[in-house]
């Protein structure tokens, strides 16, 4: 991989540009901040009714205030913040990934379609489906990756009415294809009631568990540590074993520790679908902070890294002809992503 002052030479034109606009779009900024003046004098009506003891006029300015607030929010800041965002996902983060993984392909506005999502059967049901920056490609091994930021949740009305929306999945999805065919289901879970519960947690997991994930417990009492962190289901138990190898526990371990988040798999016919729940934005530049410091392309770097790491741990484990790149980190550092070129990928712009 190449260093990150080998990148930054490649991208100094783009990083020039961008740094350009994000100078005048922060000009742009402070200008339209000036339009906050009108709620400020709105919200001050207020309190000056509010002394003069009419509360339904307090109450009237505090709404109008509030909304006068956010309506300026929305149309003269917002969208400088959103035109800077774009442009450098364009003009400069395409180039970053470019250099560092060239034969990948990156899409900042497309994102998995949700057949995928529901196709991993990881979680429940959903109504609102949105995402952005979406990657694909192939490693040396002959695996094919995708993956993308997902923001799923879902709605729910009670009795009475009242609508509440909770978060389904917020975070990074990826999907491979490997070699190793599976003939039912296996779900790989965090292990929330055991920890939780103890011993009552891993009753409640051998039954209702079972019952809710369609599969049996496996148990992995050799490897504590995963055992601790993680709940295998599977229809059968030996087809569980064979593919959860020692090499793979591992490898899913060390993603979990390596991430410190949420982590789910599942594994269905010939492909692994990961769900690694972040809860923050990835690849998203602080208007703020200037692009000619290290510390922004930094970060990008180590998101972008974390990410193709998930995809080097566990599709390399799962072809045997392969495991032994692992101990070869000469042979790790050159690791080629291929861009997959079918003519029906609806992603190929």
């Amino acid at each position: 991989m190449k260093s990150l002052n080998d990148i930054r030479r490649e991208i100094n034109p783009a990083l020039q540009k961008i740094e350009l606009l994000r100078k005048e779009k922060l000009q742009a900024i402070s200008n339209a901040k000036k339009w906050y003046i009108l709620p400020l004098i709105i919200l001050l009506f207020a309190l000056f009714s509010f002394l003069s003891g009419s509360l339904p006029l307090t109450i009237f300015c505090a709404v109008i205030s509030f909304i006068s607030f956010f309506l300026v929010y929305l149309f003269k800041i917002s969208p400088h913040k959103t035109e800077f965002i774009h442009s450098f996902k364009h003009q400069v983060f395409s180039s970053f990934v470019s250099s560092i993984y060239p034969n990948s392909y990156y899409a900042p506005d497309n994102y998995l379609p949700s057949s995928i999502f529901s196709s991993s059967q990881l979680f429940g049901s959903y109504d609102s489906y949105s995402g952005e920056d979406y990657f694909e490609g192939e490693t040396e091994s002959g695996c094919a990756f995708k993956f993308s930021e997902l923001r799923v949740t879902d709605t729910t009305t009670d009795s009475d009415g009242d609508s509440t929306t909770s978060t389904v999945f917020d975070g990074i999805f990826f999907i491979l294809d490997v070699p190793q065919r599976v003939s039912g289901r296996i779900q790989v879970i965090p292990d929330s009631a055991e920890s939780s519960f103890g011993t009552f947690g891993k009753f409640i997991q051998k039954t209702m568990g079972s019952l809710f994930q369609g599969g049996e417990l496996v148990y992995f009492e050799e490897h504590p540590e995963f055992e601790k962190e993680f709940v295998v289901y599977s229809k059968d138990e030996e087809e569980a074993r064979r593919l959860l190898s020692p090499v793979l526990i591992k490898a899913i371990y060390d993603l979990k520790i390596k991430w410190n988040k949420r982590l789910r798999l599942s594994f269905i016919n010939n492909q692994i679908f990961i769900a690694l729940s972040t809860g923050n934005n990835f690849f998203q530049p602080d208007i703020k902070k200037s692009l000619m410091k290290d510390n922004t392309l930094h970060e990008l770097y180590d998101e972008l890294s974390l990410c193709f790491s998930v995809v080097e741990d566990l599709s390399i484990e799962h072809d045997e002809q392969y495991n032994h790149l692992n101990s070869d980190p000469v042979i790790q550092d050159a690791k080629i992503y291929k861009k997959n070129d079918n003519p029906n990928n609806p992603f190929l712009l």
